[in-house]
């Protein structure tokens, strides 16, 4: 497949654009506005929009110390906290109407740290969104500030949307969980982006009207990417953080090898993630395709149209979807089953992308309107339609297993199964999934690998592994009689260290 050529302006300067009204919410006499970037950094693009609220509801947002005065140039500390406001309330507004509490995991507002520390990520810990800096070749000043990324700052708001909408799959010791809760912040960059008239437009004519090509749309966190590839060439994806256009296709990851570089697939959770990310990108290519008037020229309107069903769509799949190993058939057959509450076409869409890349076997594709139709039929109430709700079960895996005194407690994903729900195999036959104790097993394990883990002290200092400075996503606290894996956070997964 043929890339579209690159957007940053080959003159070096940031070009301009003026946000239609209907993006503004009003006419740019009415409402004051404000100049940030378009996407990310890297592409040098910015618009004017309206000023953003931070405290307004539901999905408030807070900020330490005072506001600084719109109007500052690229650069400077100014441009980068309006850029981020603009993008994190752009992004809250599209999610809200499917977020029924209007509050996110922590509360009525969650904070925002813009600046955090020298670093190149950015990650979502319950308690607030934190974003860092750190050295950019290509970046003004050779820095690059993550917060400064409407992609990177809304990845990390989909972090906390999913824990407002799943709050199971917090601690989930699940590979396939990870990996989703990694693919919805991407997901979420990648949606909430749409929701600008100027970038609609400007995507529709780079690729030709055909979504599913290389584009700024689907290249995330591209100047994060470069920063890293100067220090780690083979981390990340060649001209960004993660292509939402790639060829990957499901495995399962207990067979994956925990960590490889960004052109292989392993069972790291953001490596992991693509399988899915690829699959969304398809499939919403796929709808804008069904629903153009003219499929050869979809109109901009036409994707803002699809882009909203599909944030439907994705939010009906995850919550329906039961916290099990096999969490992304789970959620693809919920997808296929919601497409079609909103066009007849979609569904064979869904089961075709999801088939392609293997998330779905045939079977479990073909099976899934008959199973909907025996829940219509046997009358399955709203409640039981939203997806389980029951806590995931706790097991203790062997201490000694870990270099422990006492035995590792973590949650399974053990919730249960109401429908069959089945990847496939190279040879396009149903994967059995693993069972909650296996793959629990094999997620710690990685997790250990990986240096993922803070010991805080426990068990035995000569058991324990060494890992350098590596950022931790989980913890051991103790727990009468026993030893207790904690998730700290989701970080966006930028430095491989």
């Amino acid at each position: 497949m043929s890339r579209s050529a690159r957007t940053k302006p080959t003159s070096g300067a940031a070009r301009t654009r003026t946000t239609r009204a209907q993006d503004t919410g009003g006419t740019a006499a009415s409402v004051q506005q404000v100049s940030v970037w378009e996407d990310d950094a890297e592409s040098a693009v910015q618009v004017s929009r309206p000023l953003p609220d931070p405290s307004k509801s539901p999905l408030a947002y807070s900020f330490p110390g005072k506001a600084p005065a719109p109007g500052g140039k690229p650069g400077t500390a100014s441009f980068r906290y309006w850029t981020a406001a603009e993008a994190l309330r752009r992004g809250a507004d599209f999610w809200a109407p499917r977020v029924p509490s209007g509050k996110w995991e922590v509360g009525d507002r969650l904070p925002v740290l813009l600046d955090e520390g020298v670093d190149l990520n950015a990650y979502y810990d319950r308690q607030a969104l934190n974003f860092f800096h750190g050295p950019a070749p290509s970046a003004p000043s050779h820095v690059a500030y993550s917060g400064e990324s409407p992609d990177v700052v809304c990845h990390e708001m989909g972090h906390a949307i999913l824990d407002a909408i799943k709050p199971q799959l917090w601690g989930a010791a699940s590979h396939e969980a990870a990996a989703f809760h990694e693919s919805f912040g991407d997901m979420s960059a990648i949606l909430s982006a749409l929701q600008l008239q100027s970038l609609r437009s400007a995507i529709l004519q780079d690729t030709g009207g055909n979504l599913y090509r290389n584009s700024r749309l689907s290249r995330l966190a591209e100047q994060l990417g470069s920063a890293i590839r100067a220090q780690q060439p083979d981390a990340v994806d060649p001209d960004c953080l993660r292509n939402a256009v790639n060829s990957l296709t499901y495995q399962d990851p207990i067979t994956l090898p925990q960590m490889a570089p960004a052109s292989q697939l392993s069972s790291e959770p953001h490596s992991f993630s693509r399988v899915f990310t690829g699959a969304f990108f398809e499939a919403l290519a796929g709808m804008l395709h069904t629903k153009a008037a003219n499929p050869a020229s979809p109109t901009e309107q036409e994707l803002l149209a699809v882009s909203q069903e599909m944030r439907d769509i994705l939010v009906a799949g995850a919550r329906q979807a039961p916290v099990v190993s096999n969490f992304y058939a789970q959620v693809a057959t919920g997808m296929v089953q919601a497409s079609g509450s909103k066009n007849s076409a979609y569904p064979p869409i869904f089961k075709g992308v999801f088939v392609r890349r293997s998330i779905l076997s045939l079977h479990a594709a073909t099976t899934v309107e008959a199973l909907q139709q025996s829940f219509a039929a046997a009358a399955i109430g709203p409640a039981e339609a939203a997806g389980p709700t029951e806590a995931l079960d706790t097991m203790a895996l062997p201490a000694a297993h870990y270099g422990l005194d006492q035995p590792l407690l973590v949650e399974t994903p053990s919730q249960p199964r109401r429908i069959f729900a089945a990847s496939a195999a190279a040879d396009a036959s149903s994967v059995d999934p693993a069972s909650s104790v296996t793959a629990a097993r094999a997620f710690v394990d990685d997790l250990f690998r990986r240096g993922r883990v803070d010991y805080n002290g426990i068990g035995r200092p000569e058991a324990r592994l060494e890992h350098g400075h590596r950022l931790r996503t989980h913890e051991l606290v103790t727990e009468a009689g026993a030893v207790r894996l904690r998730r700290r956070l989701f970080d966006c997964g930028m430095r491989h260290r």
